[in-house]
């Protein structure tokens, strides 16, 4: 298992949520991230914006508190989520957890979070990590979800005379929870599913999906999946001849997506967050400066044009985190790790309009997602780049 260990402000801590450094209460902040195996593509945005915001946190002088980071990597492996989280847990004295990269190790987690009373923020899509949220008081996350994505997109799709789609889509947790989605709302929406395919992270022949699908003649294709399969499996679709619009759910909005696929995804109509198109935005939309100034550090630390939709969903779990301290701190309330860890869970529930990279988040005891319509957008990769679809 491998292993890293940021440490904001260069302080060692040992036992507890919280000690003192310098005077100051220092709490733990665990992450677990996919840096290896299947979910690697998606996890290494994810991991330089922890870095970032690592490094942004350790440079501030005016935070009553000090935060000490401990990271594992899981290799994409839901068992190894649930043995690092319960590592973080139960021997490192984390007071909140930023986990899990995908939807079923975050999935996986929820019942070790739930038994631990740990705070854990998940940067997966699946409204299943989160839901019902009074048995899943302890899990959080910063996707959208995909029910708000999908009714979007059909939506769309409705406007455009779409009358029957076909469904392509991982054979995990992730690609159930799209297929889930998009039979519980395209009816509602008039349009028929008339074929529904699947395949595995790891595969890379794509072809007998795609001819089955041209099979049952659709209006248009929905695809629920990550690079490099959502690439691929589209590429396969038009070298099959299939000549009708292609979506993509939020798990497509990355460069990855672009980069592996190529000439091959142009026309690709993909549902994103605000950051690809924050420029976009009205200039009193309070997303165009947080985003801003997001993606202006981001692209000095690591180049221009490399900041993205899994970066920000890993810097504002930890940003969500890091508010979350704040506010308890502020509150003057005490107590041991166990009493520390759900006054902090608490106090995450009730964020309320916190501007993010990703969106504006409100957390309440009955929705641990937090976001609304103002975070949804339709675009399509024109010239190779993710183009805003005026709606």
């Amino acid at each position: 298992m491998k292993v890293s260990k940021l440490i904001s402000g260069a302080i060692l801590m040992v036992g507890g949520a919280m000690a003192q450094a310098q005077g100051l209460p220092v709490f733990k902040i665990g992450v677990v991230t996919a840096s290896t195996g299947a979910a690697a593509t998606i996890a290494a945005p994810a991991n330089a914006a922890i870095e970032l915001y690592r490094e942004q946190l350790a440079a501030r002088k005016d935070l009553p508190f000090k935060v000490e980071f401990i990271q594992y990597d899981d290799a994409s492996d839901p068992t190894k989520s649930v043995n690092n989280v319960r590592k973080l847990i139960q021997e490192d004295g984390a007071a909140m957890i930023v986990c899990c990269t995908t939807t079923p190790s975050s999935l996986a987690v929820a019942k070790v979070s739930e038994a631990g009373h740990v705070s854990t923020i998940a940067m997966a899509s699946g409204a299943a990590v989160v839901e019902p949220p009074a048995e899943k008081r302890y899990m959080f996350k910063t996707p959208v979800t995909d029910r708000l994505m999908i009714g979007h997109t059909l939506d769309y799709m409705a406007k455009h005379g779409v009358k029957t789609v076909a469904f392509l889509g991982l054979e995990d947790a992730y690609g159930e929870g799209g297929w889930d989605e998009l039979k519980a709302l395209a009816g509602k929406k008039g349009i028929k599913i008339v074929s529904s395919e699947r395949f595995a992270r790891a595969d890379t022949n794509f072809t007998p999906q795609a001819l089955k699908t041209m099979q049952a003649k659709p209006d248009a294709v929905y695809i629920h999946a990550i690079p490099p399969s959502a690439s691929l499996v589209h590429e396969a679709l038009k070298r099959v001849g299939y000549k009708g619009p292609i979506y993509h759910g939020a798990g497509s909005a990355t460069t990855a997506f672009v980069t592996i696929g190529k000439a091959a995804v142009e026309g690709a109509i993909v549902g994103v967050m605000p950051i690809t198109v924050y420029r976009e935005l009205a200039a009193d939309n309070p997303l165009r400066k947080s985003i801003g100034d997001f993606v202006k550090a981001y692209d000095a630390k690591y180049g221009e044009g490399k900041a993205e939709m899994f970066a920000v969903q890993a810097y504002d779990a930890v940003g969500l985190s890091v508010d979350a301290i704040r506010r308890y701190v502020a509150s003057g309330k005490k107590g041991d790790l166990e009493q520390t860890r759900k006054d902090l869970r608490d106090e995450l529930e009730k964020t309320h309009e916190y501007a993010g990279a990703v969106g504006i988040f409100n957390f309440t005891p009955t929705d641990h997602v937090g976001l609304d319509e103002r975070t949804l957008f339709l675009t399509q990769i024109k010239n190779g780049q993710f183009r805003l679809i005026k709606e």
